[in-house]
């Protein structure tokens, strides 16, 4: 079996748009910019998913999701 090793990046401040007050623009949470598109299309499935890091400094968090895809 093959392997392959991604990070993906979360930032909800990312996707604020200038607004500074976390419930003025609760419609994006949980958004994820993914770019495993081509990959799960060409055949690759994930086999685990762990999320580390990050921070939170008030009304921001930010972290990482390390994904395991298999072949």
């Amino acid at each position: 079996m093959k392997q392959k090793f991604v990070t993906i990046y979360l930032d909800n401040m990312a996707y604020s748009k200038g607004k500074t007050l976390f419930a003025s623009f609760a419609d994006k949470h949980g958004l994820v910019e993914e770019h495993l598109t081509a990959e799960l299309a060409d055949g690759w499935r994930i086999g685990s998913i762990t999320g580390f890091g990050g921070n939170s400094d008030g009304i921001s968090a930010r972290g990482w999701l390390a994904v395991v895809l298999e072949k």
